[in-house]
């Protein structure tokens, strides 16, 4: 990490450490939305649980501020990193348990909030045609392969970044987003065939 002074990490790392005012405020305000966007990538049907992901993952950082070193990685990185193992505790947990499917779940609360115009059920429908869809692309890439797509894609991370978050050499990383990439395009291509 830059330790040039307009840094806001830096300068974010620094309140965090030594207990600044608002510090645990503008952690949740700049990377809230983010790693809740990375939560949701892998549960995209359960929005509760990214909630949770994001909740935990910025606790744990708040909680573990000590552990972060400047020197490894870039505090994106590193929260990332702490989001991730959240959303692999809980995929782990959910693999454990039997339970309906969580392509077949939809929750009623989010069809409550459309307004009158568009068809329900037309909206109902497509939202679970894209949770099944991300949910066979999961299927079909390892977790590694999954979580450096949506570090790439959603998140738009660099390789380098991706790298420090899930343990690999940027080259590692390179060889990973390219077969992620050609196993969906292959499951998109077999989906539309």
């Amino acid at each position: 990490m830059d330790r040039a002074a307009g840094d806001p990490d830096w300068a974010l790392w620094r309140d965090l450490l030594y207990g600044a005012p608002n510090a645990a405020r503008e952690l949740c305000e700049r990377f809230g939305a983010k790693l809740l966007a990375f939560a949701a990538s892998r549960f995209a049907d359960d929005r509760p649980t990214a909630e949770d992901i994001m909740i935990q993952s910025l606790a744990k950082a708040a909680a573990n501020i000590r552990l972060f070193n400047p020197r490894r990685s870039t505090f994106a990185a590193w929260l990332y990193g702490i989001a991730r193992r959240e959303a692999q505790n809980e995929l782990r947990r959910r693999r454990r348990m039997r339970s309906i499917p969580a392509a077949a779940q939809t929750p009623i609360s989010e069809m409550i909030d459309l307004p009158n115009g568009p068809d329900i059920a037309g909206v109902a429908a497509a939202r679970l045609d894209a949770q099944r869809q991300v949910s066979e692309l999961a299927c079909a890439l390892s977790s590694i392969e999954f979580d450096v797509l949506t570090l790439s894609c959603i998140d738009e991370l660099s390789a380098r970044e991706i790298g420090r978050v899930v343990g690999r050499s940027e080259r590692a990383v390179h060889s990973l987003l390219h077969r992620a990439r050609t196993k969906a395009r292959e499951r998109l291509a077999h989906d539309e065939g």
